[in-house]
């Protein structure tokens, strides 16, 4: 064989393989796109309950944060009756001792409280 048919064969076998190899990259690439349409459809598909759930978690944290101020103002409310109770209370022992103090019949001055 004339050495012209050798590098005719050649040429034809390099330009299959450069078709084969173009036809495996096109194939490749459509492959990944499709696979990436089916992760986008799906991602679509999730999208809303996940946007849902996101809302639903942010309006827990709110209701939560009102109901920390709610504890914390019903704590100084507490706070502030506990403080005027023991007012009350020293005001009340005070009276009582002055009681025990003015009556000569009471049994030792200081004793008497109004516990019993």
């Amino acid at each position: 064989m004339d050495t012209w048919i050798w590098i005719l064969i050649a040429v034809v076998v390099l330009v299959v393989v450069i078709a084969l190899v173009a036809l495996a990259m096109k194939r490749r690439r459509e492959v990944g796109r499709e696979k990436a349409a089916e992760i986008r459809a799906e991602a679509a598909q999730v999208a809303p309950d996940l946007r849902r759930r996101e809302a639903e978690a942010k309006g827990a944290e709110a209701e939560a944060e009102q109901m920390r101020a709610e504890a914390d103002r019903l704590q100084q409310v507490a706070g502030e009756r506990r403080a005027e109770v023991q007012e009350d209370r020293s005001t009340l022992d005070e009276r009582l001792r002055d009681a025990d103090r003015m009556d000569p019949d009471a049994p030792s001055p200081g004793k008497h409280t109004a516990d019993g």
